[in-house]
């Protein structure tokens, strides 16, 4: 019996040692370290509990220290979301389904794309409601038609009434350009979200689309919009060239100075016709819209410009104080001929298309030509850089 309760003691003590010791290690073993920062977790900023069957809502995202973190966005688990939860873009944009989903309430998600753990989301709930009738966007700065020199900026200020949600979207709208969401290089940017952006001019005449229409739609209620004229002048000390395809080897007549700030004229496309030129006769296969035209040495081309400011109120005659010629440089081989009353052509968007004869003679030097529109009444000067081709 001695030597069971001996062995008891033993196995006991030695256990009590085992623990003892176990204890001891855990407690003086190294500890994994720590990390003493994490990634800020993202937060959705203040967005709407509702929204209506295709409407769009800007979602952002902060975080202390990253006011707008990257994120992979996802509605309803699915990223990027489809057609019937909405969709949603890399940046953010949602645009609400064509119908109310089942059930109505989706999940927006954004989650870092540093560490998809990190991640924040909002629920909402898709209405088939019309949006809110009280909801009235104006411009409250500036007042009235602007106007802004090539290449600088203008603020514009708009005020969304009715609703928490004062987003925007901007286009910019040219005659011949069309509506362009956030503009583009030709008729200048404004770009974000903001009831509050900038425009940038572009950084030469927008030929064919002065004035320019900037507007700016409510996101809350897309049926809400308004509109600034805004025209884009040239700087005071220089004419305003259009660089097309054809080379610029011969336009002494280009950079010369002017004194207008105010332009009314602007050039747009060139081609050709067929036909007689004048009041007895009509003009066929008229084709072109393009940089330039060829004019074959010995030979005479009926051309035609299309632009704004070139004719009368009615379109019979050129404007007051304006002519059209070619750049010569050294040369004075090209002759232009304008006939009275011209043969103009709508094209449906407010321009007109104004004809007159190039004629080159049999020794013309080969190559570009500028065509070179001046209006002594308003000291403006347009050229179209390489127009003309000769062969």
């Amino acid at each position: 019996m001695w030597r069971g309760v001996h062995k008891t003691l033993v196995l006991g003590v030695n256990l009590c040692l085992l623990l003892v010791m176990a204890g001891c290690a855990a407690a003086t073993s190294p500890t994994a370290p720590r990390a003493d920062s994490h990634a800020p977790t993202l937060v959705f900023d203040p967005s709407p509990a509702t929204l209506t069957v295709g409407q769009t809502f800007q979602f952002t995202v902060s975080a202390p220290g990253a006011p707008h973190p990257a994120a992979i966005w996802s509605v309803a688990g699915v990223k990027g979301g489809n057609s019937k939860v909405g969709t949603i873009t890399g940046a953010g944009l949602y645009t609400a389904p064509a119908s109310a989903p089942n059930p109505a309430s989706v999940t927006i998600t954004a989650a870092s794309k540093t560490d998809a753990s990190n991640a924040a989301s909002v629920m909402v709930t898709i209405s088939t409601n019309t949006p809110p009738t009280d909801v009235s966007i104006s411009i409250t700065s500036p007042a009235g038609p602007a106007s802004v020199t090539v290449g600088q900026t203008l603020p514009i200020t708009t005020k969304v009434a009715g609703t928490p949600n004062t987003a925007v979207n901007w286009t910019v709208t040219g005659v011949l350009a069309g509506s362009v969401e956030n503009g583009n290089t030709t008729l200048g940017t404004i770009s974000g979200t903001s009831a509050s952006a900038t425009y940038i001019a572009p950084s030469a005449l927008p030929a064919g689309n002065n004035p320019l229409t900037i507007t700016a739609t409510s996101q809350a209620d897309p049926s809400q919009s308004t509109s600034l004229t805004v025209m884009v002048n040239p700087s005071s000390t220089r004419a305003n060239a259009i660089n097309v395809p054809g080379g610029d080897t011969d336009a002494t007549d280009v950079n010369v100075d002017i004194a207008s700030s105010s332009p009314t004229l602007g050039l747009a496309d060139i081609g050709t016709c067929e036909g007689t030129l004048g009041p007895s006769g009509g003009l066929t296969d008229c084709s072109g819209g393009v940089a330039s035209v060829t004019v074959q040495r010995g030979s005479t081309a009926i051309v035609w410009l299309l632009g704004q400011g070139l004719t009368d109120g009615g379109g019979t005659t050129l404007a007051n104080g304006l002519s059209v010629d070619v750049s010569q440089g050294t040369h004075n081989d090209v002759t232009v001929t304008q006939l009275t009353p011209l043969s103009p052509t709508d094209n449906h968007a407010g321009l007109l298309n104004v004809a007159f004869r190039v004629t080159a003679s049999p020794n013309a030097t080969p190559g570009p030509r500028n065509i070179v529109v001046v209006n002594t009444a308003t000291g403006e000067l347009q050229a179209f850089a390489g127009a003309i081709q000769i062969q």
